[in-house]
């Protein structure tokens, strides 16, 4: 911004450092760390960033977008910003609306709007005779949200209270024709392959609830084995040092909260007889 900005006597400089592309460094210690040159691994803590951050100062990590946010909220003032969303989501948000959608791409919408209205009024529905069967949001560790969910406002809380997010303004649509248990394997999946190892639940958990989702796919799965998972993802949530660990098996498990069924049409021809 240069060595005198605005005649305040007061410089600022920015420096832009291309990543490796690495999931993990959406976390905030990750990308501290990743920026000094250290492999991007979480840190505990405390301490918070803002205490001790990038190279030992006070560090404040902001994304892109809510960046862009402070020049209009600075023209335009912190009421006109809050006159969009809803009373605790204000504002509005970019998501990438994607799958079975007709009208795909980068979307700008104010927090507040129901799922609806993203998907058939923004969207145009599937542009196809298939049946929209849920949404996921919010990333490969986002949770999926049935169909008769969608009339739910688009806020941090309500996305929240159906087991999915924000987190990176993904929107993927699914239609009838798509498999849940396959696409709750491929989340997972690129989780735990981008999994920087560091903690032991998200390690193993996640790699251990990868071979279960296995079986399903190949149809040799057994009635213990959604037990298992449900332990696993339980572990994780609560023992993970990063949102990685603990978000990674929020897609399994809305899979089968609200789609258990099409786990139990893949078990093994004897497990599902006895189930």
């Amino acid at each position: 911004m240069g060595k005198n900005v605005l005649d305040s006597g007061w410089a600022f400089d920015f420096d832009v450092r291309l990543g490796a592309g690495a999931f993990v460094c959406g976390e905030q210690t990750a990308l501290v760390a990743s920026i000094e040159g250290l492999r991007g691994t979480p840190r505990p803590r405390p301490p918070a960033l803002s205490v001790k951050g990038l190279w030992g100062e006070p560090t404040c990590v902001n994304n892109v977008e809510t960046l862009a946010n402070v020049p209009r909220i600075l023209l335009h003032g912190a009421e006109w910003f809050a006159s969009r969303g809803t009373d605790k989501s204000k504002g509005t948000k970019v998501f990438a609306l994607t799958g079975k959608i007709k009208n795909n791409g980068l979307v700008e919408v104010p927090m507040g709007v129901t799922l609806r209205q993203i998907v058939e009024v923004i969207g145009g529905g599937t542009g196809t005779d298939r049946k929209i069967k849920a949404i996921q949001t919010g990333g490969p560790s986002g949770g999926m949200i049935p169909e008769h969910q969608f009339d739910t406002p688009v806020s941090y809380e309500h996305l929240q209270k159906l087991g999915s997010m924000m987190g990176s303004g993904g929107m993927i649509v699914i239609d009838d024709h798509d498999s849940v248990v396959e696409l709750a394997r491929f989340y997972l999946d690129f989780c735990v392959d981008e999994s920087c190892g560091k903690c032991a639940p998200c390690r193993i958990g996640g790699t251990q609830m990868l071979h279960l989702l296995d079986r399903f796919v190949a149809y040799k799965g057994k009635p213990q084995d959604l037990k298992t998972i449900r332990t696993i993802a339980n572990a994780m949530h609560k023992a993970s040092l990063c949102a990685l660990g603990r978000s990674a098996p929020d897609p399994t498990l809305s899979a089968l909260r609200h789609f258990e069924s099409e786990f139990l049409e893949r078990m093994e021809p004897a497990a599902a007889s006895k189930s």
